[in-house]
């Protein structure tokens, strides 16, 4: 009975639904931790569209799980957005995270659908991550890396 609980609030802070306190953080909060993360700039909650740094906080929260190799890291349209969510997908269902991707709605790059899956994002990180120090330049380097020797 006590695993069952367990499970149900786990599944409850993982997906807070609309009135979660994570739908209340707002987006110069989400954009500055995205930025410290994964060391990056973005400047538009909207550039979260391409998949890469869901990508990344996922590696974050599940070290070594997230094939980093096959991420598209610079992106040229909408098709390497998707291969990138993609890649996402796979991990949520090998980890068994119940939560649907609305992917096509995510790569049409609007405003609300990125601002409401990164909410929930930063919330399933609040809840997953272990704390552990996360070297997001050093493993962006080493999948870029790889990409070039191709292997």
């Amino acid at each position: 009975v006590w695993i069952m609980f367990e499970d149900i609030e786990r599944k409850k802070k993982e997906n807070p639904g609309i009135l979660g306190e994570a739908y209340f953080v707002g987006r110069r909060a989400l954009l500055a931790w995205v930025n410290e993360l994964l060391d990056e700039e973005y400047t538009k909650v909207e550039q979260m569209a391409s998949g890469v740094a869901y990508c990344q906080i996922l590696d974050a929260i599940f070290p070594g799980r997230v094939p980093m190799s096959k991420v598209l890291f610079k992106p040229r349209n909408d098709g390497d957005w998707v291969k990138n969510f993609r890649i996402l997908q796979k991990v949520f269902d090998k980890e068994n995270v119940t939560k649907p991707i609305p992917i096509m709605k995510l790569i049409k790059a609007k405003y609300q659908d990125n601002l409401e899956f990164m909410q929930w994002m930063k919330n399933f990180f609040d809840v997953r991550h272990s704390g552990e120090p996360y070297d997001a330049a050093g493993r962006k380097r080493a999948a870029l890396k790889k990409q070039k020797s191709g292997k």
